[in-house]
């Protein structure tokens, strides 16, 4: 912007006179003012945005000094919650070395436990099973004891060994030999006689010379299975006496008379018949006797076998059913086939018309198994 010659003098007077009215300094000043005034709105605009710039700058030194302190913070709060984390994985190692250590005892607690109640348990079975089998041998022996008591009333001359009881009569010799008494309105060999007024059930004595089978048999029609588990003076008994089967009529003697008796794993009874698998066991025990109230029998035997019972089993072979043949081919048919299942050979046979008696006895082969022994009368 250009100044003409009297816009100069113009100012330059008004300048005079204002210094010669002050005791300022001169000249400079007027030069100045305008640029001051000029500059003064330039210099100042930067300090109003430097300003902002500055206390910007100052905050974010703030902001960036908190930021340090923050993260400094931070990296110490890492540290501490690092040294917090190891310090409870620490612990609970700790805990689970505490908490292993106290499951083991109780783990070692509880098999000592399982293992004194299996003690206890253990004792208890055997004093229980020794108890059992106490109990078991005590009413053998207590059995074994009573016949033997049985066969001392036994008499071989015709007189009898107990005073008898009832209407007893002294006997008179029959035709074949043999003394009888009438006792309770039954007629009874003499030699048994103290045998039956003990008990009237008594039919007669099965013995088979050389073994443990030495027995009174027993006969209740009307209650087959009376004596399975009674002893001869009807008192419980496991081992139970001989009897005979329903069907088998001693007092007119049917072609087959059956006789059942236990098998015990003590030896008693007749546990003694399964001994007749073996062939040398027959050669030396071909024959046994059984002497009835009415008459004495020897019988020679013809087959022995293992079979079992199972009435829905048509296929079986239901020996307990033959008493009386109703002919010589029903007869025929029964001693075929008790020879057949006989495991070795018997010369000895029977012929229709002949006495039989056949011993049955459980055998552990099947659930229902049996073990048979078939003999003919031969006197």
């Amino acid at each position: 912007m250009g100044y003409n010659q009297d816009e100069i003098d113009e100012i330059l007077k008004r300048y005079s006179g204002e210094s010669s009215n002050t005791k300022s300094t001169p000249t400079p000043k007027p030069v100045e003012e305008p640029r001051v005034v000029e500059e003064e709105p330039k210099i100042e605009k930067p300090k109003i945005k430097d300003e902002p710039k500055a206390e910007e700058q100052k905050k974010s030194f703030l902001r960036l000094s908190g930021s340090d302190r923050s993260s400094d913070s931070s990296e110490s709060s890492e540290k501490s919650t690092h040294l917090t984390r190891a310090e409870i994985i620490k612990q609970q190692s700790k805990n689970d070395v505490v908490r292993k250590a106290e499951e083991k005892q109780r783990m070692r607690k509880r098999k000592t436990a399982i293992l004194n109640c299996l003690l206890v348990f253990f004792i208890l079975v055997f004093l229980g099973s020794g108890g059992y089998l106490g109990y078991y041998f005590y009413n053998i022996k207590k059995s074994q004891d009573s016949f033997d008591d049985l066969k001392a009333l036994i008499t071989d001359d015709g007189n009898s060994g107990g005073s008898g009881t009832g209407t007893g009569t002294a006997g008179d010799a029959e035709a074949n030999g043999l003394e009888y008494e009438v006792i309770n309105g039954v007629k009874v060999q003499t030699k048994f006689a103290g045998v039956y007024a003990k008990n009237n059930d008594f039919i007669g004595w099965l013995k088979i010379d050389g073994t443990n089978v030495d027995y009174p048999v027993m006969y209740t029609p009307t209650d087959e299975q009376k004596y399975l588990h009674l002893d001869f003076y009807q008192e419980y008994s496991s081992s139970g006496t001989l009897f005979l089967s329903k069907n088998s009529d001693p007092f007119q003697p049917s072609d087959n008379i059956l006789i059942y008796g236990h098998n015990m794993k003590a030896g008693t009874m007749f546990h003694t018949l399964l001994q007749y698998e073996s062939q040398d066991f027959y050669k030396e025990h071909k024959t046994f006797t059984f002497d009835t109230i009415n008459d004495n029998g020897t019988y020679e035997v013809i087959a022995a076998f293992r079979t079992e019972i199972d009435e829905s089993n048509d296929k079986l072979f239901k020996y307990y059913e033959f008493n009386n043949a109703a002919d010589q081919a029903e007869f025929d048919e029964y001693v075929s086939k008790v020879k057949k299942m006989t495991p070795y050979s018997i010369d000895t046979t029977a012929e229709f018309g002949d006495k039989l008696v056949t011993l049955s006895t459980c055998a552990y082969h099947a659930s229902e198994g049996r073990y048979v022994v078939v003999a003919k009368k031969i006197k």
